[in-house]
Order: C-alpha cells, then sequence, then structure tokens
C-alpha cells in the first residue's frame, strides 16, 4: 500500500515539474522569437534581410506548435543571428561600394 502511495506521489510530482518545464520552454520560445523577429525587422527596414530567416521563423513557429520547444528555441536563436549578420553586412556595404568605384 505504501509502494502505490509512494508511485502515485512521484507521479503527480513529476507532473507537476514537467508542467513547469514546458512552461519554462514556452516562455523561452517566446522570447528567442520576439527576438529574431524584432532583428528581422530590423534588417528589412535597411532592405537587407535574407531569404533564409523569414522561412527559419516560420519552421520555429510550427515546432512550437507540435510541442518541440527546444528545437523552436534553436531555430529562432539562429535566425536573429543572421538577422543580426544581414544588419552588420548592411551596414558595412551602405560604404564600401565605395571602394569599387573607378575613379
Amino acid at each position: 500500500m505504501n509502494k502505490q502511495r509512494l508511485i502515485a506521489g512521484a507521479l503527480v510530482l513529476g507532473a507537476f515539474f514537467a508542467g513547469s518545464v514546458q512552461a519554462a520552454d514556452e516562455a523561452a520560445y517566446a522570447k528567442s522569437c520576439a527576438a529574431a523577429d524584432e532583428a528581422r525587422k530590423m534588417a528589412a527596414e535597411l532592405r537587407f534581410e535574407w531569404n533564409t530567416v523569414g522561412p527559419m521563423i516560420a519552421k520555429a513557429n510550427d515546432a512550437a506548435k507540435a510541442g518541440d520547444f527546444g528545437k523552436a528555441v534553436k531555430l529562432c536563436d539562429e535566425a536573429r543571428k543572421q538577422s543580426e549578420a544581414s544588419v552588420a553586412q548592411a551596414r558595412k556595404q551602405a560604404d564600401a561600394w565605395r571602394a569599387a568605384v573607378v575613379k
């Protein structure tokens, strides 16, 4: 009898902690995706958005809908990094074209 109560208690605690871990993963996904979307918008404003970022964010949203928040966070983080790289490229190219002009 005590064994059954112990097992039931362990299952209840496991379910509690699993729910809180999923909530943490969901919060991490929301934060990561918001950062990726903000970086994407910045790149789009500079008219230098890379064509890989939008589909990557869409895949992240699909993964989150399927409950795979870990994959979604990784995809959003990669999308953010690519967007930040495109912003850096845009800023560098804003002045670099002058060096290519024949004088």
